[in-house]
């Protein structure tokens, strides 16, 4: 059986929020809305698990990730989550953790503005067209 985790959930356009879940795959898959993909963007034992096709299906833009340099190199889109790395498997984050990624995440925000498909104006005829 799964061991319960606590998670840091981080949904666009909200403050990131602690979680409790299961620990299985149908939780984690629950969380970011279909088939999951881990990565491994910081140098803290933590894993970032987002839905694996989100770009793909068009998710909305959540965040971005910054190299060392502070340079944006790629976007999460959908909610995803971190979760603390243990020796085979996701565990809880620590507090600490928590604490330092609810900062992180909560200052950097992408805005998405839904767009509005371009409305067509109809081509009033001149007098001299036919």
């Amino acid at each position: 059986m799964d061991a319960p985790m606590k998670v840091l959930v981080v949904e666009p356009m909200k403050a990131p929020y602690e979680r409790e879940i299961s620990g299985s795959l149908a939780s984690m898959q629950e969380v970011v809305g279909g088939d999951i993909e881990a990565t491994y963007p910081f140098t803290d034992p933590v894993g970032l698990v987002c839905n694996s096709e989100g770009k793909f299906l068009g998710l909305p833009p959540n965040r971005l990730l910054y190299d060392d340099n502070g340079v944006p190199y790629d976007m999460v889109c959908g909610t995803f989550f971190l979760a603390g790395l243990g020796s085979e498997n996701f565990v809880s984050l620590t507090p600490e953790q928590s604490q330092k990624y609810q900062r992180h995440f909560g200052r950097h925000m992408i805005l998405a503005i839904p767009k509005e498909p371009a409305k067509t104006k109809k081509k009033e005829k001149n007098h001299h067209e036919r």
